[in-house]
């Protein structure tokens, strides 16, 4: 069950980085927003996609290195 949640958050991850640099350098979304909304959103959706996947890689690292204690 580890393992699942382990690749479900790393895709989560890469998810919101794509998301993020998708609405940053595509026309993918609706011309009304304005651009300072869509770089903003770029930016903090590139960011939590970043932030999530090293806190995923530090628990799988602390995880790894608890059971190795035991």
């Amino acid at each position: 069950m580890k393992n699942l949640m382990t690749y479900i958050a790393y895709t989560a991850g890469v998810i919101f980085i794509l998301l993020g640099l998708a609405i940053l350098f595509t026309n993918l979304f609706p011309a009304q927003l304005p651009s300072q909304l869509k770089v903003t959103m770029g930016i903090v959706l590139f960011l939590y996609g970043t932030f999530r996947i090293l806190s995923t890689m530090f628990k799988v690292k602390r995880r790894i290195k608890d059971e190795g204690s035991n």
